[in-house]
């Protein structure tokens, strides 16, 4: 009888070591679960604060070429003074007006070449007002306007304004 009972015992005390090892990888399991969802999670929280910060990007790309900074005072909606933008290229006060990594505006038609400099103005391609471009700006077209020659009548062009908002990278 001796021999039974310590047989039953023996099968006994494996039992328990098998659900011991079975709870264990069960809670290993939910562990390595938990850790897949939170860092899941993580991933579209960071995700979804940079899509918010380039919607509002976008939005003040919009807003821009309406700012009194930049707006075109002869009566369109949609128009940047060439002028004004060139006299804010070189103010360093206008670095974090915006909150803005980068702002540039491009002539997109009639086609030129290069930077505008005070030398090559009105003759040139882009003119960036803030910063370097980091990142994918955000973009919008705009109508480009100055005054031309002794008359003063208005020349309008077609232009893009770019923006990248502060700490968005791609």
């Amino acid at each position: 009888m001796k021999i039974l009972h310590a047989s039953c015992s023996k099968k006994g005390q494996m039992k328990i070591q098998q659900m011991a090892f079975v709870l264990v990888a069960l809670m290993i399991f939910f562990v390595i679960v938990t850790l897949f969802y939170f860092s899941v999670r993580v991933k579209t929280l960071e995700q979804n604060a940079n899509t918010l910060k380039e919607e509002s990007t976008k939005e003040l790309v919009r807003k821009l070429a309406s700012s009194p900074e930049l707006s075109w005072s002869r009566g369109c909606d949609n128009c940047i003074d060439m002028d004004k933008a060139m006299l804010l290229k070189d103010r360093k006060s206008y670095v974090d007006f915006w909150n803005l990594d980068y702002l540039a505006i491009e002539k997109v038609y009639p086609k030129t070449s290069g930077d505008c400099t005070i030398a090559t103005y009105p003759n040139c391609n882009k003119i960036i007002i803030v910063g370097t471009n980091i990142g994918i700006p955000s973009d919008a077209f705009v109508s480009l306007c100055r005054l031309e020659g002794n008359g003063g009548y208005e020349k309008c062009e077609l232009g893009r304004i770019y923006a990248t908002g502060k700490g968005i990278t791609s």
